[in-house]
């Protein structure tokens, strides 16, 4: 997986950083190339180093990666931050997009999480669920997410077993034991925090 190693996924100075939140990177990428989904599902994009990277895996293949975010600064969607930050936050994302050469593989959602899976028609291939990492955000994407995706489609998320954010690590223990399904679990080397783990699973 060297040829999509972060390293070679540049955007410029101001978001560069954000490559570094896409910590595992790698075991994401290899699941795109094993699946190969012609319709995947980011669920929290910011400013767009992940979506860039998936799509150029999946645009081999014709596939799209869909981006659902608030780009407001805040998981509620609030008028506030929604005042200060829209349109300038999605304009930017969207930039970022066309100046890697992905944003015809990508498709932008300016939406809450569970307000897009609520609209959501067809089904998914593959969900990535990557937004607010509180408790109860993760377990409510989970729940809005996974009508929406197909028996044998993909599912995975980011930041398990962090010491940052334990609500990640118990809302998808509860919702793997109440879904009767079985989850693989992959410790990320150089994640940071250290030790963090890449969830992932297909639904039976």
């Amino acid at each position: 997986m060297s040829h999509w190693a972060l390293a070679d996924i540049p955007i410029d100075s101001e978001t560069a950083p954000v490559q570094r939140w896409f910590n595992h990177a790698e075991h994401m990428l290899a699941l795109l190339e094993r699946h190969r989904p012609m319709v995947t599902v980011e669920v929290g994009s910011w400013k767009g180093g992940s979506a860039t990277a998936m799509a150029r895996v999946v645009r081999q293949w014709g596939g799209v990666v869909y981006c659902v975010d608030t780009w407001t600064g805040d998981a509620t969607g609030g008028p506030v931050l929604s005042a200060q930050y829209l349109p300038t936050m999605i304009s930017q994302v969207a930039a970022n997009l066309v100046q890697q050469g992905v944003s015809p593989s990508v498709r932008l959602i300016p939406a809450l999480s569970v307000d897009a899976a609520a609209a959501w028609h067809g089904p998914i291939d593959c969900l990535f669920i990557d937004a607010d990492h509180t408790y109860a955000s993760v377990r409510d994407d989970l729940a809005a997410w996974w009508p929406r995706l197909r028996v044998g489609g993909v599912i995975a998320g980011d930041d398990y077993r962090s010491g940052w954010y334990p609500g990640v690590t118990r809302a998808w223990d509860e919702f793997e034991q109440m879904m009767g399904q079985t989850f693989d679990r992959d410790e990320t080397v150089g994640s940071t925090p250290p030790g963090m783990v890449f969830i992932s699973g297909v639904k039976r």
